[in-house]
């Protein structure tokens, strides 16, 4: 039983007179799945001789350890982590560091609000104090290109709170945080070292809301063949397939309840049309509806029965490229984009059925407002050239 369909129940067999007495002290207590929780704990590296951390509730973490390039990495009395030698006098070399990522669970977000590093530099030679002198901590978010945070790292351990920022919200992947160690000192006598005794890590882990993706329909000797998609599903939410002759006045043809959890599941559906000989075309849509009994509609897609297809259309909007249309071949296309001086910009990939395709496929990237997009495949099969402003 998910933890929903149990506090219904729970709530059900509360005496009315005292539902909402109850109600006021219980509310605050209660997790529902998509919503934030407080900040807590989401990763915890001690270096008492492991190198393991300790995940979050909603996420998994990697070892914690220095690159090959230091030449010597090993525990000091079990307590902590430290990596000798070959540390950089002046500015960061980048294949010199301390690596550890987090990673959310399939279905799951993170929001990183802070890194606290417990580090030193070694307090050995003569004048004490070798090693590292500054730190530098970076991420694979930018490719390891940029600063978040910087500072000077002592000979006795010292707590360095990094808040990473907004944009380490809405992490739907791992990430990786690299530790720089540089502007090495050595003192007579003294280990060239960088020590680690403890690395946390807070945030905020929350269930991702069940979303409806890609949707296609495609016609086939009497019968539309559907097919759609769903991210983060949850058990118990159900899918209803609606169907149209006017695009206005919508019939539910089939109902599937959700049995499982999972990030992304994907669904089909033959529906006969034999008996729409007066219909030039049908439309469907799928209703989502979860748990608390609120509806959520997918956009209306069309395929024609009789008449000339519709051509595919194609513009951007906040860096989503958008394809929807009946395609005459099905298999694997290509949308590349064009500056208006014919620069190529970027080239995304989809697979397309025989028939209406419906596509919202994020570019990872910022584009200008005047754009020229080509779809083709392997085929020959090629779009017209369309100019769009977002």
């Amino acid at each position: 039983m998910n933890q929903k369909t149990y506090i219904h129940k729970f709530i059900s067999k509360i005496p009315h007179s005292r539902f909402y007495t109850l109600l006021i002290v219980i509310l605050p207590l209660i997790f529902l799945p998509g919503q934030k929780t407080f900040a807590q704990n989401i990763g915890n590296w001690t270096f008492n001789n492991v190198l393991s951390g300790t995940p979050g509730l909603f996420n998994t973490v990697s070892s914690a350890d220095f690159s090959a390039s230091v030449p010597t990495r090993s525990f000091n009395g079990g307590t902590e982590y430290y990596g000798e030698n070959g540390w950089p006098t002046g500015p960061i070399n980048t294949s010199m560091y301390m690596q550890f990522s987090l990673t959310p669970l399939a279905g799951y977000q993170l929001d990183i609000s802070s890194l606290i590093l417990r580090i030193r530099r070694s307090n050995t030679g003569s004048p004490a104090g070798s090693g590292p002198t500054g730190w530098s901590l970076r991420s694979s978010l930018d490719g390891f290109a940029a600063n978040i945070a910087t500072g000077s790292m002592t000979l006795t351990y010292a707590n360095y709170t990094v808040t990473p920022g907004a944009g380490f919200t809405n992490i739907y992947t791992a990430v990786t945080f690299r530790l720089y160690g540089y502007n090495a000192s050595s003192g007579s006598g003294g280990s060239s070292r960088f020590v680690a005794d403890n690395i946390s890590a807070t945030g905020i882990g929350y269930l991702l809301p069940v979303r409806l993706g890609l949707i296609t329909a495609s016609a086939a000797a009497k019968k539309i063949n559907l097919s759609y998609t769903v991210y983060n599903t949850e058990q118990g939410n159900r899918y209803i397939i609606e169907r149209s002759t006017d695009g206005t006045s919508f019939t539910a043809l089939l109902t599937t309840e959700e049995n499982d959890d999972a990030a992304e599941k994907k669904y089909t559906y033959a529906d006969d049309i034999s008996l729409l000989n007066v219909a030039e075309q049908v439309f469907y849509r799928i209703r989502l509806r979860n748990n608390m009994g609120t509806d959520t509609y997918s956009g209306i897609i069309t395929e024609r029965i009789k008449s000339t297809p519709a051509p595919v259309k194609i513009f951007l909007s906040n860096n989503r490229l958008y394809v929807n249309g009946r395609f005459s071949a099905e298999g694997l296309y290509q949308a590349d984009v064009y500056s208006i001086s014919g620069q190529a910009l970027t080239r995304i990939s989809f697979t397309a059925a025989n028939g209406y395709n419906n596509f919202i496929l994020d570019l990872n990237k910022q584009l200008p407002a005047g754009c020229i997009i080509r779809v083709c495949n392997n085929k020959g099969y090629s779009q017209t050239l369309f100019s769009v402003t977002r």
